[in-house]
């Protein structure tokens, strides 16, 4: 059975381009336009691990995985927060959410896929 990943991102573009990278990689992938929509998704659905972009409105990335990270039945689902910004400052705030890693979201899609595969089976958490 094939591993699900939440999408979240309200760059329907970016959407686009992660969601064909990820299928192709063999992932069932669900998708959601900012952190509330993601909330509610994982309220019906569960996730193996989250793609979530920084900047969304309703709900920040930074919120989302505070949220995730808090609640006991998802707190050991793996978040991998995204920027277009590609700061350290974001780097900052991914560890004060309690993110899993950070990915620039101008990163070679090949390593971002490399780095889900590695958190899924459990070698790349805090990497």
């Amino acid at each position: 059975m094939s591993k699900t990943v939440l999408l979240v991102d309200d760059s329907l573009t970016q959407s686009f381009h992660l969601k064909s990278a990820l299928v192709a990689a063999g992932f069932r992938v669900l998708t959601a336009a900012n952190g509330e929509a993601a909330l509610k998704t994982l309220n019906t659905e569960t996730a193996d691990i989250i793609l979530a972009d920084v900047i969304m409105p309703k709900m920040d990335g930074y919120e989302l995985c505070r949220r995730i990270k808090d609640d006991p039945k998802r707190s050991k689902t793996p978040v991998i927060l995204m920027s277009a910004l590609g700061e350290t400052k974001d780097e900052y705030w991914r560890d004060k959410a309690g993110a899993d890693l950070y990915f620039a979201k101008t990163a070679d899609t090949g390593k971002l896929l490399q780095a889900i595969e590695k958190l899924l089976t459990g070698n790349g958490a805090g990497a």
